[in-house]
């Protein structure tokens, strides 16, 4: 690598890791403080409470990650700009463009690395988040979650009642599910299943360890009619219905999403909100490019006195950006954009105008 590459990324890694650091602590302070009463109210053990941010760590990486691109970028720059290193680096022949080619690389690298981060560690985190809310925390959870994983009680005929105690849609497997049939408002037959799986070739419900009582009309006694280990039956409910229940798209993977936007389409229902989280996921990991790309002419295409005027600009680029973008999520879940359009136009838009910048920057 050449000695000028190194020298600028050793500052911007050194700035970047720092302010990385400091959004974590304060993501992690403002969190702390905001739920403590929650934990109280719930008796939450410590140790529940520390797997809990163990599995939101890697979400607050994910939000201060283009955070602290920016600022890194403007401030190493900036730096520089100030101490005449620029002018000097200018008078050997480098351009600007030359000088901040070594950022605009590392903002394609934290891009990709984002995606993968969000990928692997942030969905399943999420998701551990979730079954910790759940169990401890269960009036929050109920608040900023519309679906369930725990306790789903669906009403599948006038005559057919579905209670299932947890589902896990990564292995389409239900357990503790409690089917009842009535006649006449009264309760006649009851099937309980440990555990119900999807069956695919079968196009069925797979239950084990299972008994089917009936509750004769007219009597108050139950008559034993089997008990066994393995059985298919029919369900008007299928894998997706409760998919859709048990679990928000943060959640999923983006292989997850895709394949499951791929059967909602071809079970005829309407994919739209988890296509546009799906597109999402990429659009998202692309911002800190984006903030690479705004911060370099920021940072060397003003006066060098203007530091602080940079620094209140590179804030409100990031959350302009943030409104922006969450415009655009809105707009294709409301069927207003397609969903593909609704979350990368705003990058587009924001793309354009920095390399616009860029390109107006003196050389």
């Amino acid at each position: 690598m050449p000695l000028l590459d190194r020298y600028i990324l050793t500052r911007f890694l050194g700035i970047f890791f720092g302010t990385l650091l400091a959004f974590m602590v304060l993501f992690l302070v403002v969190d702390v403080v905001e739920n403590m009463d929650n934990y109280i109210d719930a008796d939450m053990p410590r140790r529940a409470i520390l797997a809990y941010y163990y599995y939101t760590l890697p979400w607050f990486l994910s939000i201060g990650l283009p955070m602290a691109t920016l600022l890194a970028t403007f401030f190493s720059m900036g730096m520089l700009h100030k101490r005449n290193e620029i002018s000097a680096m200018k008078a050997s022949g480098f351009s600007v463009r030359r000088i901040g080619a070594s950022l605009l690389v590392s903002g394609v690298l934290i891009s990709i690395g984002s995606f993968f981060l969000d990928d692997l560690l942030v969905s399943e985190g999420l998701r551990r988040k979730a079954d910790l809310q759940s169990q401890y925390m269960a009036r929050q959870y109920r608040r900023t979650h519309k679906v369930k994983r725990q306790n789903i009680f669906l009403q599948q005929s006038p005559n057919e009642v579905l209670a299932i105690d947890r589902y896990d849609h990564r292995i389409q497997e239900a357990r503790g599910v409690y089917l009842q049939r009535y006649e006449d408002g009264a309760l006649r037959e009851r099937i309980d299943f440990a555990r119900l799986r999807w069956d695919p070739e079968a196009g069925q419900w797979r239950g084990t360890d299972f008994a089917f009582r009936r509750f004769p009309a007219g009597t108050d006694s139950m008559v034993w009619i089997s008990l066994g280990s393995d059985t298919l039956i029919s369900l008007a409910l299928r894998p997706l219905d409760l998919t859709r229940m048990s679990v928000t798209p943060e959640e999923m993977r983006y292989g997850e999403l895709r394949e499951f936007v791929s059967r909602l389409i071809n079970n005829g229902i309407d994919p739209t909100r988890w296509e546009v989280n799906m597109h999402f996921k990429v659009a998202f990991a692309a911002t800190s490019f984006i903030m690479v790309l705004f911060g370099l002419p920021l940072s060397v295409g003003r006066p060098k006195s203007s530091l602080t005027f940079g620094a209140g600009m590179s804030i409100f680029v990031i959350f302009g950006y943030y409104v922006v973008i969450k415009m655009g999520q809105s707009f294709g879940i409301k069927g207003v954009l397609p969903p593909l359009v609704s979350v990368w136009l705003p990058n587009l838009i924001f793309l354009g105008l920095g390399f616009y910048l860029l390109i107006r920057l003196r050389s």
